[in-house]
């Protein structure tokens, strides 16, 4: 083979080489524009996903809010049954009971 000939298929060779990398080059462009875009809608979902936790946590805290307010509810109820049981249980023997009060009129 010449010098001429070699020197021509180093040159087609450099040819073939550059433009598969220029085809590559593409691919890895085409590439980063996905993951550029993956890695924003990402980005969205982790926002909404966070979103979505603060309306859990907030619902969460009115939860125990409602809970809490429903068990100062029952102690009243229980304090005020006590106190209708205490009562009744007081006059039950009064005068009233007796007739004690109905003789004096």
């Amino acid at each position: 083979m010449t010098h001429t000939a070699q020197t021509q298929q180093i040159s087609q060779l450099i040819q073939q080489l550059i433009h598969q990398t220029q085809q590559a080059s593409g691919l890895y462009e085409q590439l980063l524009k996905q993951e550029q875009s993956n890695a924003m809608q990402l980005e969205q979902l982790a926002q909404r996903e966070q979103q979505a936790a603060q309306i859990i946590q907030h619902a969460l805290q009115g939860h125990q809010t409602a809970i809490q307010q429903l068990q100062q509810i029952s102690q009243l109820s229980q304090q005020i049954d006590s106190s209708i049981s205490y009562t009744q249980g007081y006059a039950a023997p009064s005068a009233y009971s007796n007739g004690y009060m109905q003789q004096r009129h």
